[in-house]
């Protein structure tokens, strides 16, 4: 099964080994494997039958003139200079810390 994967185009990294599912060692690999022969599938004209996952996207090259780029670089976002949005207000990393007094 393994072998046949790889031969239709299944990334080696998304391959389970023997033991993940023959003894139950990490089924979730397997499952993820399944989902990568389902993407697989996308690449394949000869494959008729329902799809399993998103399908991987198509390279979709742009070439911009030197004009193009340079006239991008003049550009101010739109969060330029706003203070407002996602901070650290408030977060801690870690157990928070507990002073218990008379104790």
């Amino acid at each position: 099964f393994q072998q046949a994967l790889k031969a239709y185009g299944v990334n080696d990294v998304d391959v389970f080994q023997t033991v993940d599912l023959w003894e139950k060692k990490d089924i979730s690999q397997v499952t993820s494997t399944i989902f990568a022969l389902g993407r697989t599938t996308y690449k394949h004209p000869e494959w008729t039958g329902p799809y399993l996952g998103p399908k991987p996207s198509d390279e979709c090259k742009r070439d911009f003139t030197e004009e193009q780029l340079k006239s991008g670089q003049t550009i101010i976002g739109l969060q330029a200079g706003q203070n407002k949005g996602a901070t650290q207000a408030g977060s801690n990393m870690g157990a928070g810390r507990k002073i218990l007094l008379n104790k």
